[in-house]
């Protein structure tokens, strides 16, 4: 074969080569508008996220995560890998060392200046941000195109919605209301606002949000719940077995009808609080706890 005929052959193949790789790569717009490309579905991941891992596991990925945020651990399996500091404690060096090609942070898990030294280092920053479901479903889509599963993702998300449109279809339409405490008094409660995924899934059940007036997750006052005068409590603060006696006990609060009626529910905080996949299985106990069906 002639010098020619090898140059000519060389450049169809790199062309071939090329194309190949362009078809691979992937560019996704992230939760807060960044453009990120990456050459292929990434294989070496971090997230700093508990909602994010539990996407990640949800979607069949878990074997590409080499680190994790302190705060993730479902399934409990990846208890067993590195974590990471982030937020106002983020170490970069910590997170280079395992060489993730992509780290999944939150609005409140980094600054502008670390994610440009990440992406100085060759490493890939996806941004996510989810308060309502709406934006779950987006963060799931998200995360399934860097990882290249696009149908899984696809596949979650009818299987939520499904979740969601059954229960909906069963509730009974009422004006009772539900106070959900996010934030115990011993550190100033907060409650779910408008524009939540909690006060969301407070109307799939046929209920209203008794802070539906408030936007997002807000700071609130004893006289403010005791003057609404909620149907049901419902606690995602991690509290522990104590917690629904700590509320039936505070002063002031015996003649809420909750606590009046026993309506005040200790709800497993990690289903309800992180935009995740679980948001469903929190739907369903929700659901259960407001109708009087009991658990198998």
């Amino acid at each position: 074969m002639s010098k020619k005929l090898v140059s000519l052959f060389l450049a169809v193949l790199m062309l071939f080569s090329a194309a190949a790789l362009a078809e691979e790569a992937i560019t996704v717009t992230d939760m807060f508008g960044r453009v990120i490309t990456l050459e292929e579905p990434a294989t070496r991941i971090i997230a700093t996220e508990p909602a994010d891992c539990e996407i990640l596991y949800a979607l069949g990925c878990g074997d590409a995560l080499v680190g994790r945020g302190l705060y993730c651990d479902y399934p409990a399996e990846v208890t067993a890998l590195p974590t990471v500091h982030s937020g106002a404690d983020t170490n970069l060096e910590e997170i280079l060392a395992l060489d993730p090609q992509v780290v999944i942070m939150n609005d409140m898990a980094h600054t502008v200046e670390q994610v440009n030294l990440l992406e100085q280092n060759g490493v890939k920053v996806i941004t996510t941000n989810a308060d309502s479901i709406a934006e779950v479903y987006q963060a799931i889509r998200l995360i399934g195109q860097i990882m290249g599963k696009n149908a899984e993702a696809e596949t979650i998300i009818t299987d939520m919605q499904s979740s969601f449109d059954g229960i909906a279809a069963k509730a009974e339409k009422t004006d009772k209301t539900i106070y959900f405490e996010v934030m115990p008094l011993e550190w100033g409660l907060w409650s779910a606002g408008a524009n939540t995924f909690m006060q969301e899934l407070a109307e799939i059940c046929g209920m209203k949000n008794a802070f539906a007036d408030l936007d997002g997750w807000q700071p609130i006052s004893q006289e403010q719940v005791i003057d609404r005068d909620p149907d049901y409590i419902v606690l995602v603060t991690g509290m522990g077995d104590t917690a629904v006696d700590e509320v039936m006990n505070r002063p002031g609060w015996q003649d809420i009808k909750a606590l009046r009626n026993g309506k005040v529910y200790n709800a497993d905080s990690y289903t309800l609080t992180r935009p995740a996949p679980r948001l469903k299985d929190a739907a369903i106990d929700l659901y259960n706890f407001l109708y009087g069906i009991a658990e198998d």
